[in-house]
């Protein structure tokens, strides 16, 4: 039963129903790996003040979410039927992510381009995931 899952019984998901939730998962875990590895590792690069004090722990905490979704990712891929709550968790957290930065962005006078790019990448992962729920019966 590798990954063929039926629609004839309640609680199942028809195959091709998936493909348009999987790549978004994997576009989910790929986005996920390099802005989660990358704020974790390079939290002192990324800051935009003095490379040191509390701030860095909260980039280091964003990467730490990123990962988090990067494992939810893989917990809707392994069991999208079972998985309900765990999608929900991440189209959540992708669209508190866009709010904040269309609230923090303005609000402190950012400018630079990759600003921007996440906040419109986050946007789409959200939609994205939501309309591929949806699509694969899930929500």
């Amino acid at each position: 039963m590798e990954g063929v899952l039926e629609a004839d019984g309640p609680g199942t998901i028809a195959r091709g129903d998936l493909r348009f939730l999987r790549v978004m998962l994997g576009l989910q875990i790929a986005l996920g790996l390099l802005w989660g590895i990358s704020m974790l590792v390079f939290a002192r690069q990324i800051v935009l003040g003095p490379p040191d004090g509390p701030h860095i722990e909260k980039i280091a905490m964003e990467g730490a979410a990123h990962m988090m979704l990067v494992f939810g990712a893989f917990l809707v891929w392994r069991a999208p039927a079972r998985a309900r709550d765990v999608l929900l968790l991440m189209i959540f957290l992708n669209a508190l992510w866009t709010l904040t930065d269309l609230v923090y962005i303005p609000l402190l006078g950012l400018s630079e381009i990759d600003f921007y790019a996440k906040v419109i990448v986050n946007a789409f992962l959200a939609i994205g995931l939501a309309l591929s729920g949806r699509r694969a019966g899930i929500l």
